[in-house]
């Protein structure tokens, strides 16, 4: 490549700094597609659905729930191995066009950009509670290599690698696999979820010693049933970790049908 560079009269340090000037080019938002934004436009932003925006949510899942409870039916009849979720938003318009833009059509823009509001929220929940009981390392879902192959990327790896950097925090991107090429989540019941997940994943003989006494914070795009989560933190915990909680983008809101059906993969 840079052979051909050079026979076309270009010089390598030329071309890093045009690419360093289309970086500072003025971007549109996302969304709206508003010029001069940073990704996404305050307006868009703002619009975001919020999970800090319901009034009533499990302490423990984080689901939205429709009356006054601390916990929902499920966290109450099946506790799981993971202390709480701590989730940006509800998985509705727009946060939902965002995470299938990313996961589904590689706009890593758009990962980046909840990536950011992710982090944000995070650090200001860090900096009221304190950080003697906060996460010391970072585990991203994983995902089986035929998957990677097929979408090119494991979303939440990069999301983690994000938060990671964001929060000065490693990530343990290897310490957990996922050796059985399952049937995705998408579209099943919580019943057919749990059995699709069983003995789908592993711990890491090489690494898993590093989970002995520590508190990790388990990274996942979406969280619908709990199923994936709950499978991770067990294993997690048998590992010897102290606390396992929950870090993602987004929590699909309760519906009539959220035992049936979901849009979501997890």
């Amino acid at each position: 490549m840079l052979n051909g560079l050079k026979r076309n009269g270009l010089k390598w340090n030329g071309l890093k700094g045009l690419m360093a000037t289309l970086s500072r080019l003025p971007r549109s938002c996302l969304l709206c597609s508003q010029p001069g934004a940073d990704l996404l436009c305050p307006g868009c932003e703002f619009d975001l659905p919020y999970l800090a925006r319901h009034d009533h949510q499990c302490l423990t899942c984080a689901l939205p729930l429709s009356v006054d409870s601390r916990y929902c039916g499920y966290c109450l009849q099946a506790p799981p191995d993971f202390e709480r979720c701590r989730v940006l938003g509800t998985y509705d318009y727009p946060l939902d066009h965002l995470v299938h833009a990313f996961k589904y059509r590689r706009k890593l823009a758009s990962g980046q950009a909840l990536s950011g509001l992710l982090a944000g929220l995070l650090r200001a929940e860090r900096e009221e509670e304190g950080e003697e009981t906060w996460p010391e390392l970072l585990v991203p879902v994983p995902m089986h290599w035929t998957r990677r192959l097929k979408r090119g990327f494991n979303q939440t790896e990069l999301l983690g690698h994000d938060l990671g950097r964001a929060l000065s925090l490693p990530v343990l991107s290897r310490v957990v696999r996922r050796p059985l090429p399952t049937r995705a989540q998408q579209g099943l019941t919580r019943t057919a979820r749990i059995h699709n997940l069983r003995h789908a994943f592993s711990l890491n003989p090489r690494t898993e010693k590093r989970l002995a006494g520590r508190r990790v914070a388990l990274i996942d795009d979406v969280v619908t049933t709990t199923s994936t989560v709950r499978a991770l933190s067990r294993l997690i915990r048998e590992a010897g970790a102290c606390s396992v909680e929950v870090w993602a983008l987004a929590r699909t809101p309760e519906s009539p049908q959220a035992h049936q059906s979901t849009r979501c993969t997890r």
